[in-house]
């Protein structure tokens, strides 16, 4: 009985009825702000715009250093030096490809701005352009600082999507629209950006500020999170840098505070798989657990760590925000459960966090290169099949183990990523045969149904919130993660995320 209570409370924490007819709520992650990317969030789409690149007339790209102000822009150029930027860079060929007509450019300063790729200068005015973009000259927009005056620094650049295109103050119209009806949004990546290594600031000072000129850079501000998360109604999960210090998770929860809808809850987790190898926080937590003696074994040492970070992340988060408003996630492996048991395992972690959280991806095991090149080989429907009939009650097994390791230690097991994984490794990144059938299968329509078998797998196994990883993005070899490939897909084209709107609605796949 203290057990049905227990997790009765714990369920309390999660959104309810949200996805009452797909038993448990589908939540979403926001894929990474960069030029290449398909979300479009922004009506600024400036702010998603590359990093400063610095090249010559004759050199697209040379190296040399470019002098920027506080905020990102461009305070002087070196002789002969044109500072260039991207947005919307290769998506012109793109399935959906981005906003075609007219944009406005704003800026204060003084100096001169050359424009390339899809976009033309057509109308030129103290402080303000007007470009006419055509998908059809390829690339995307380019744009291109020739002069600036360093006394007076051309700065405050906005890039206002087409009136055609429609946009709605801070967000963009379709990008809003498309994010209705989920009642979680995970902001890893626009927190810890697309590898999960480039951004990770460690005091509040170094933060993403509105002022900045690009938020792909150093990340999205939280007052932006907040924003959306408003906007839409949904609780916000954010992944919390390994590094920053206590003063910034404290400022960070009272930003969190002063700006979130009272009714709202958020989700709460120390840095994102810090059991991963591939990512700097694994083998800072490994350091860190073995420099505090935690354990002798380095594994054990760095989970032990994890647990230990995401007690203080709560501890910090709950003085601020209350308890009933906190989430706390302990984030582990899908793959292996010693590392959820050792860290719940670790003094009374277990009864300090509000979930554990893994990402049960189904994929196929093509990290071994001889797997790899037989994978290749086959034909769709034999890819389809071993899907079906191999890799998803594989990953049901993953599933069940976590869920009874949870119902152990009284807690609801939850997904802070899931979806398929299909993507070549290492060589086979560069596999053109791999990645076309990759993309046939992403594209099938019975992607859908193993969609709506995998939903209803994790909620028979004892899943929770499922976060989908993610709204959309352009196939490619990095993978094709994407619900949908671009913003406003019509539904009969995109099998995943039809999949998941019939989950959400109660429905099975036709």
């Amino acid at each position: 009985m203290r057990l049905l209570l227990a997790f009765g409370c714990a369920l309390a924490l999660f959104p309810q009825g949200a996805s009452a007819g797909g038993r448990v709520p589908v939540g979403m992650h926001l894929d990474a702000t960069a030029d290449w990317a398909t979300e479009f969030p922004f009506a600024d789409a400036f702010k998603s715009s590359r990093a400063w690149f610095s090249g010559t007339q004759t050199q697209w790209q040379d190296g040399r250093p470019i002098a920027l102000d506080d905020h990102g822009w461009v305070r002087a150029l070196l002789p002969g030096q044109i500072a260039r930027t991207l947005l919307f860079w290769d998506l012109s060929a793109a399935p959906g490809g981005y906003p075609a007509g007219s944009y406005v450019v704003e800026y204060e300063g003084q100096g001169t701005i050359e424009y390339g790729g899809s976009a033309r200068l057509v109308e030129h005015s103290k402080g303000r352009d007007m470009l006419d973009v055509d998908l059809k000259r390829g690339g995307g927009i380019g744009l291109f600082l020739t002069e600036t005056d360093p006394k007076d620094h051309i700065r405050n650049i906005r890039v206002r999507m087409p009136k055609a295109a429609s946009t709605d103050g801070l967000f963009y119209r379709p990008f809003v629209e498309q994010l209705k009806g989920y009642p979680v949004l995970r902001f890893q990546s626009w927190m810890l950006g697309a590898e999960n290594n480039q951004i990770h600031p460690r005091r509040w000072n170094e933060r993403p500020k509105l002022s900045d000129a690009q938020w792909s850079v150093k990340g999205v501000p939280v007052e932006v999170m907040l924003a959306l998360a408003n906007k839409v109604g949904a609780d916000p999960w954010f992944t919390i840098s390994h590094l920053a210090d206590d003063d910034y998770v404290r400022r960070f929860a009272q930003e969190v505070k002063r700006s979130l809808d009272p009714a709202r809850k958020v989700y709460i987790e120390d840095s994102n798989e810090v059991f991963n190898p591939d990512y700097p926080q694994s083998a800072y937590a490994r350091r860190r657990g073995l420099a505090l003696k935690l354990a002798e074994d380095g594994f054990e040492a760095q989970m032990r760590y994890h647990a230990l970070r995401t007690r203080r992340l709560g501890k910090i988060f709950r003085q601020i925000l209350g308890r009933e408003r906190v989430v706390l996630v302990l984030g582990a492996w899908s793959g292996e459960s010693r590392a959820a048991e050792i860290a719940l395992a670790f003094k009374d972690t277990s009864a300090q966090v509000d979930a554990l959280a893994i990402a049960p991806y189904f994929v196929h095991n093509v990290w071994d290169p001889a797997e790899q090149s037989r994978v290749a080989k086959l034909s769709l429907d034999e890819l389809m099949n071993e899907l079906k009939e191999n890799v998803l009650p594989r990953i049901k097994k993953e599933m069940k183990t976590h869920a009874a390791l949870a119902r152990k230690h009284k807690l609801p097991l939850i997904a802070y990523e899931g979806g398929q994984h299909l993507v070549g490794v290492g060589p086979g990144r560069d596999d053109d045969a791999l990645n076309a059938l990759f993309d046939a299968a992403n594209r099938d329509p019975r992607m859908g149904a193993l969609y709506t078998r995998y939903l209803n797998d994790w909620a028979d196994a004892g899943g929770g919130l499922f976060v989908h990883f993610m709204l959309c993005g352009a196939f490619n070899k990095e993978g094709r993660f994407g619900a949908l490939e671009y913003l406003g897909q019509p539904r009969e084209q995109a099998p995943k995320y039809d999949a998941l709107m019939r989950f959400i609605e109660g429905g099975d796949a036709p």
